[in-house]
């Protein structure tokens, strides 16, 4: 698991692809909320795929199926207050039938 609260450790989000989302969403976030630091309105959390007890749907406000690139994610938001929330990913393989 890798929990970034700052731009700096969003860049130090080793996978590209969702490197470059949570950057880009990171930074709207930040202008629209009028603050300077990520964490005073949430985090990003990227789980890795064997973690995937720690995405607790029933805990989520929603949850959603991302493509990212090549890449598909489980993203759900977790509200823990009035002004915060985890936005978490966890990769999944998509299986077409």
């Amino acid at each position: 698991m890798l929990k970034a609260t700052n731009l700096e450790e969003i860049k130090a989000i080793p996978e590209p692809e969702i490197r470059k989302y949570i950057l880009k969403k990171a930074t709207e976030l930040m202008t629209e909320y009028g603050v300077n630091d990520l964490n005073d309105i949430g985090c990003f959390v990227v789980l890795e795929r064997s973690e995937n007890q720690m995405f607790v749907v029933s805990e989520m406000e929603f949850v959603e199926v991302l493509k990212i690139e090549n890449l598909h994610y489980l993203h759900g938001v977790k509200i823990l207050g009035d002004s915060y929330a985890e936005d978490i990913y966890l990769p999944v393989e998509v299986k077409k039938c």
